[in-house]
């Protein structure tokens, strides 16, 4: 009778032991998170109210990844649009002068100055974040343009023949032009758009910009011209080589309007995407509280309980190897 009686309380105190030992995983699990661990009982078994509150918090979280996306793609493209504007903006005060001076070197100097602001121009539709190019549309996975000596080539073999300032300009405008070896050849991204992002319930936001946009035809055509005017290739006269180098000068100047136009509206783009990130962050906010209204826990009381269950179960954990003792004496 007594081995029945000690084994029936061993049973007892161990089924006492593993009550407390969940009691207390609750409860600690309570305290870190300050929600409710079985939200059912807490509910009363009505978790309607709880999965709407989950679901509004799952799409902020979705939305919120969104706008910080496409707030790192407009900066870094108004970045890049700035870059462009800076070197196009300078160089076209050099080149109007061009018809004032008959030096070849300065000439060839001017016409090296453009190039090589081509080349940044180029570089500039061909830049990327996190391996995704901004101004290639769907094509994220690849360069926008070609790179500056392709469209050195390409721009020679359009020229080809050309002698006098109207045929350049009249060639180039053929290169430009929608269809035309720009688009054709240089581009090598996609002639689909980005679809719009989801920011918000009620608002999207259109990162659009390639560089097969007017724009950027605007800008690279006068640089393309001076770049040739003073190409060995073409063997152009100083009286040509100023003509091209003056009115890409001046066609520079007048590109600037548009490229001030698009960087405005990507401005305005960028500021709704800040406003709707604060409206986010406010809705996601007011949302947690209302699941903290619904689901939370005292935390000064979770804590007090805990630290009392933590007591009873130490408590437990003594008089079981206590009587565990007791027992083998008596059996000796």
């Amino acid at each position: 009778m007594d081995s029945v009686g000690n084994l029936a309380r061993s049973l007892v105190l161990r089924t006492n032991q593993v009550r407390l030992r969940e009691e207390m995983d609750k409860l600690a699990v309570e305290v870190s998170t300050g929600l409710t661990k079985d939200t059912g009982k807490h509910l009363g078994g009505d978790l309607t109210g709880l999965m709407a509150i989950d679901r509004s918090l799952s799409k902020l979280d979705a939305y919120r990844v969104n706008t910080t996306e496409a707030a790192y793609l407009t900066s870094t493209m108004q970045t890049t649009l700035d870059e462009m504007q800076t070197r196009t903006q300078t160089l076209s005060g050099t080149l109007i002068a061009a018809d004032l001076t008959t030096s070849g070197e300065l000439l060839s100097t001017m016409s090296e100055d453009a190039k090589s602001a081509m080349g940044q121009v180029l570089n500039g539709m061909n830049r990327s974040v996190a391996g995704r190019f901004l101004f290639s549309g769907t094509a994220t996975d690849r360069a926008a343009v070609a790179g500056l000596d392709e469209m050195m080539i390409e721009l020679r073999t359009a020229v080809a023949g050309q002698t006098d300032l109207a045929g350049i300009e009249a060639a180039l405008d053929v290169f430009f032009d929608a269809g035309g070896t720009f688009e054709t050849t240089i581009y090598q991204g996609s002639a689909t758009g980005l679809a719009p992002m989801r920011l918000s319930e009620n608002e999207t936001a259109s990162v659009d910009i390639r560089a097969t946009d007017p724009v950027f035809r605007e800008l690279l055509k006068p640089l393309a011209m001076a770049a040739l005017a003073a190409d060995g290739t073409l063997g152009l006269d100083s009286t040509v080589q100023s003509e091209l180098l003056a009115t890409a000068g001046r066609d520079l100047l007048g590109a600037q309007k548009p490229l001030v136009e698009l960087r405005a509206g990507l401005g305005s783009l960028e500021a709704r995407i800040e406003e709707t990130q604060t409206r986010n962050s406010a809705e996601r906010t007011a949302t947690s509280l209302a699941k903290l209204d619904l689901v939370g826990t005292d935390q000064y009381e979770t804590a007090a309980r805990y630290e009392t269950i933590r007591s009873q179960l130490e408590s437990l954990y003594t008089i079981t190897a206590r009587s565990q003792r007791l027992s083998l004496a008596e059996y000796l």
